[in-house]
């Protein structure tokens, strides 16, 4: 028997594939044809729930509805019962008296139209209006009389149609203490009236609500139209004869022809039942409605359907045709798209340019500093790696916009370009710094030449958008091989070199110099950690005592800064000050300053400490900007301080910088507010004490150079002499600083000088020991 060839294991895949494609189209079109099959059933299943749902919500709306008009029915009659009884009690009574009586009987229900009183031989003792019992009605009332009965009412025959016939006549009979009877009261019951009271109730355009006796002669009929009385329907012919409980029933009850759904509600002591009927057409007349409109959609839907499973069938039927015809070619162009991606990605790492100047940018700049280091080192020229950073950059980006920035590095790009070779390598490392390989020179002077020329090629002004702008660079010089032999070493030391310019006065040159970059090293380093001091929690604030020369009570303390950093330890604040203030930190520090002093008087004062006032030193850069009162204001209030326990010190020369009235604002403010005010360092600006004299001051601070040389020098004597007077004259008071030695401290008593602090008396110290000197509360010099 003749074997069936086998498939190689690697034909298996597409011969798998191919047999998928051919059947799928079947499969997708009996996989529509099931989903609208269960979408039909799920349709008439719900469709059927919903119908025997909303039948259920009618029948027992209806019953409700019969509930409620049987029970008010029955309080009605009760009513009636109730002015029967009490008419028992007024049969002895004659004339007026009983005329009075049985009117105010009368009056207590506006449903019951006329009463009228009988005794025992039927004959009228009272009647609410004039009229007489019909001969039926009279004869059925004395059949009741002759025969005992336990009957509370009974309904008796009115004899009459039309509108009159709304008025129903119920007899209830009396009886007297033996149980025989004894008359009894006739009240005509308006049932017009009382399911005039129920014609506004929403029952539906087939509605009908029914009063029938126990007999099962109907009375009265409501309906959406109005009250009706036998002329177009009849009660429900299956509802039970002397039913005694509610019950539903429904089928084709009236003569119209219509299926109607009722409910019926018999009154338990009374001959009366209440019957509350509606049309099922009427009842799922929405649901009707809503199935037609199912039945439509869904029937589109299967159209749509079932025309969208033929075009999928025949697209893809013709769609496998062309896939099979393209898998050869697929195959083929598989192959040359792998090599397009491979270039394709290798054209994208070559492109490494800088996309604002054109320039290599800095991984392309390393490559081809590389590649130029391993041809130098075969090579007796010279190379040299240049770091250029741009002076005051910042500040025009800040000033005049991103867009005049751009344009300012595009321009310097393109002076570099035309003063350089074409052989040195030009690149934009990022932000405002460039670097530049100066290649094949003959001596290592020649940097120096190229330098200068970069320099005065950058500086000339530049008209850009309107403005005129100036520049300038501070360049760092690193020669191959003497200040490195790889990429990475170069460069480091041309960024030390590049700090060193920026250091000693921009626009300048400076060579990599080892015995330099210690130092340089130490505040580049200190310069970058700056920043995240605060965060870090690096910063602690020290406090100098401030005494009172008169007794040595201590009066005040000085706030002052310092960081310990964790590599170098703790840094005074004469090393990291102008670094702050030169990359824009101070204001920040200076927010610290007093968020952590207001935070320290707290906690002291917990302790039941007696603080002093604290001295903080604020720069100009606060005052100019005219939030320091708010920001002082915050401060106290979150420790719940008041502006008398900070003092305010702000240098001499801050203020003689600032513009007469801008200080005198600033101060103002802060005096408005209650903080004190001293002027530190006083005796540089004495020439200007005229000005001085406006400001709000409450103290000035002598310059430490003036008490310093106070021993040595009279003429220094002298100044501080007047300076005392001076501010006296002016009701300031004196405190002098760094006073180190005891016969400057007897020269300054001697002289007036208020108050005194310094090494002699104390160093800055921190918290921890400046509240054991706060318990002392007095400070003698050692």
């Amino acid at each position: 028997m003749p074997t069936r060839p086998q498939l190689p294991l690697q034909a298996w895949p597409g011969q798998l594939h191919r047999s998928l494609r051919r059947h799928l189209p079947y499969g997708i079109v009996a996989l529509m044809l099931g989903m609208l099959a269960l979408a039909w059933w799920y349709g008439l299943q719900r469709l059927d729930a919903e119908r025997q749902l909303i039948l259920r919500n009618a029948q027992a709306q209806q019953q409700n509805l019969a509930a409620i008009v049987a029970e008010n029915l029955a309080q009605i009659i009760d009513r009636g019962r109730l002015m029967a009884l009490a008419s028992a009690e007024l049969q002895d009574r004659k004339g007026l008296e009983l005329n009075s009586a049985m009117s105010l009987v009368r009056t207590a229900d506006k449903v019951y139209l006329r009463i009228a009183l009988y005794d025992r031989q039927l004959r009228p003792l009272f009647a609410s209006t004039p009229g007489r019992l019909n001969a039926e009605s009279s004869a059925a009332l004395r059949t009741l009389s002759d025969k005992p009965t336990d009957a509370e009412v009974f309904l008796l025959p009115d004899g009459k149609h039309g509108e009159q016939s709304w008025q129903i006549p119920l007899y209830f009979p009396l009886a007297d203490e033996a149980g025989r009877s004894n008359g009894g009261l006739l009240a005509i019951l308006d049932l017009g009236y009382f399911l005039g009271l129920y014609q506004h109730i929403e029952i539906g355009r087939s509605g009908l609500i029914h009063i029938v006796s126990r007999d099962g002669d109907e009375l009265i009929e409501a309906r959406r139209e109005g009250l009706a009385l036998k002329t177009q329907s009849r009660p429900p012919s299956a509802l039970p004869t002397g039913a005694e409980s509610a019950g539903s029933l429904s089928g084709r009850l009236f003569d119209d022809g219509l299926v109607y759904l009722a409910s019926y509600q018999p009154l338990k002591r009374y001959p009366f039942t209440v019957a509350v009927s509606r049309s099922q057409d009427d009842i799922l007349g929405e649901h009707q409605a809503n199935r037609s409109r199912f039945f439509a959609i869904l029937g589109l839907c299967t159209a749509a359907i079932a025309f969208a499973a033929w075009w999928i069938a025949f697209s893809l039927r013709q769609q496998t045709q062309l896939l099979a015809a393209l898998e050869q070619a697929d195959g083929e162009n598989r192959q040359l798209i792998v090599r397009l991606e491979e270039e394709k990605r290798r054209a994208f790492e070559l492109a490494a340019h800088d996309p604002l100047t054109g320039l290599p940018n800095r991984r392309m700049f390393h490559e081809l500093v590389s590649s130029h280091l391993n041809h130098a080192k075969r090579s007796r020229r010279h190379y040299a790696l240049m770091y250029l950073d741009l002076d005051r950059f910042k500040s025009i980006n800040d000033s005049l916009g991103h867009h005049v920035g751009d344009l300012l590095l595009q321009a310097v790009a393109e002076r570099l370009r035309q003063t350089l070779r074409e052989s040195d390598v030009i690149a934009r490392l990022g932000g405002d710094e460039f670097a530049v390989l100066l290649t094949r020179l003959d001596t290592p002077n020649d940097c120096s030449a190229v330098a200068e020329k970069l320099i005065q090629s950058i500086v000339e002004p530049l008209l850009l958008e309107g403005h005129t702008l100036h520049t300038s660079p501070s360049i760092g010089i690193a020669l191959y091989p003497r200040d490195g032999a790889d990429i990475a070493t170069l460069c480091r030391h041309a960024d030390a070199a590049m700090y060193e310019s920026k250091q000693a006065g921009r626009s300048r040159f400076s060579y990599y110099d080892p015995s330099l970059n210690q130092g340089g090293d130490r505040s580049r380093r200190l310069e970058h950690a700056l920043p995240d001091a605060i965060a870090n929690g690096e910063l602690t604030l020290h406090f100098q005592p401030r005494v009172r020369l008169e007794d040595y009570r201590i009066v005040g303390l000085e706030a002052l800064i310092r960081w310990t950093h964790p590599e170098f330890g703790l840094i005074y604040p004469g090393d990291f000050l102008t670094l702050a203030e030169r990359n824009e930190y101070l204001p920040r520090l200076e927010y610290w300053v007093i968020a952590s002093c207001c935070r320290q008087i707290a906690d002291w004062r917990a302790d039941g400490l007696p603080v002093p006032r604290v001295a903080i030193n604020l720069s100009g850069h606060l005052l100019r900007t005219g939030d320091l009162p708010r920001q002082l204001s915050a401060a106290l209030s979150q420790y719940g301080l008041h502006a008398g326990d900070i003092e305010i010190e702000i240098a001499e020369r801050t203020l003689l910088d600032l513009p007469a009235e801008a200080a005198t604002s600033a101060l103002g403010a802060l005096a408005g507010q209650g903080f004190r005010l001293t002027l530190d360092n006083a005796g540089h600006g004495i020439s200007n004490l005229n000005h001085v004299r406006t400001l709000p001051l409450h103290a000035i601070k002598i310059a430490p150079a003036l008490v310093g040389n106070i021993r040595n020098s009279t003429d220094d004597g002298a100044i501080v002499a007047s300076i005392i007077t001076l501010a006296h004259n002016m009701k300031l008071r004196v405190i002098a600083q760094h006073v180190e030695m005891l016969d400057q401290l007897v020269h300054l008593k001697t002289a007036g000088c208020d108050e005194a602090q310094g090494y002699l008396l104390s160093r800055p110290v921190a918290a921890e020991d400046a509240s054991r000197l706060l318990l002392e509360t007095t400070l003698a010099p050692l």
